[in-house]
């Protein structure tokens, strides 16, 4: 009994070194190339209801399908991790905090899916790059670009430009009517 107990701290760090070379890399990073098969980015708007009205709150929305080749071989049933980093023009990449260890799907296909969210009062016009992990492995397979613009007018500042637009064309065109006359 005294030495089961003084094994089972072995036997637990065994498995754990197990687990770990179970999930290694199936290849090199250098061999890795990936294939976006989809993105998607857009704004999603939700209505709260509150005690001084409704309140509208955005938050946008990445999704991105993808498969990962080892030497022109497919990559399946492998797990991966990603990391989303973000870029304004030029400048360099900076790890969104939050977004530092984003879970990645996967099917029997061998296809990949990552998703995540970013509050509108968070979300910045430029480059979202996804970088993709080997489970247990510190430094990228591949990455993926997402580029999202902000826009400078919207919701109902966007309408009442609209209304102010649409009425400035009907009062050219009666113009037009009256010289025509």
């Amino acid at each position: 009994s005294t030495a089961m107990r003084a094994a089972l701290p072995c036997l637990l760090m065994a498995l754990a070194l197990l687990a770990h070379c179970a999930e290694a890399a199936p290849c090199s990073s250098s061999d890795v190339s990936i294939v976006q098969d989809s993105a998607y980015t857009d704004m999603a708007t939700t209505f709260i209801p509150t005690r001084a009205g409704v309140e509208e709150d955005k938050t946008a929305v990445f999704i991105t399908n993808f498969r990962l080749f080892c030497k022109s071989e497919q990559v399946k049933d492998v797990n991966v991790k990603a990391s989303v980093s973000f870029r304004s023009g030029s400048g360099s990449y900076t790890v969104q905090p939050k977004l530092s260890n984003v879970a990645v799907l996967k099917d029997e296909s061998g296809s990949y899916q990552v998703s995540f969210t970013i509050p509108e009062r968070s979300m910045q016009s430029g480059e979202y790059k996804v970088d993709v992990f080997f489970v247990g492995e510190s430094s990228p397979a591949a990455s993926i670009s997402l580029f999202h613009s902000v826009p400078i007018i919207s919701g109902r500042h966007m309408e009442f430009l609209a209304t102010i637009v649409l009425f400035f064309q009907a009062y050219y065109i009666s113009g037009q009517f009256k010289t025509s006359q």
